[in-house]
């Protein structure tokens, strides 16, 4: 008897999604409606936006800080322990000094450097010991 029911079931279950196959997607508008991208009344698309007069102004930092950031980050880098890299910084730029084993070691002292300058320009004085 439960063979007989169940089976009865599962063939109703299959004329339903048979008929449900046939029948075209519904064409009624979905019950909720997307907001405008640009509230009316307000900038319209393509038109420029004003520039943001409520940012904070921008912060330059020290030189002196700027040497300290750097040089911390030098001696704090383990792929540089063993290497003599010194920075000084004035308002103008960045002179890096020393010598490296590898240019690798070279690049990643010009990035750090770079990260910490700023507006300053980046003097590069590392010699390294050994080019490939």
């Amino acid at each position: 008897m439960k063979y007989v029911l169940s089976c009865a079931v599962l063939f109703l279950a299959t004329i339903v999604l048979a008929q449900q196959q046939g029948q075209p997607p519904p064409t009624t508008n979905p019950p909720y409606q997307t907001p405008p991208t640009f509230p009316e009344g307000r900038q319209a698309p393509g038109q420029q936006m004003p520039p943001d007069t409520q940012a904070p102004p921008a912060q330059t930092m020290s030189s002196q800080r700027v040497e300290g950031q750097i040089l911390d980050q030098l001696k704090a880098e383990p792929t540089l322990s063993g290497t003599n890299i010194d920075a000084r910084v004035d308002n103008d730029s960045v002179v890096l000094t020393g010598s490296v084993d590898t240019l690798a070691q070279h690049d990643l002292a010009v990035q750090i450097a770079q990260s910490n300058a700023g507006n300053r320009r980046i003097v590069d004085k590392i010699k390294v010991k050994q080019q490939t």
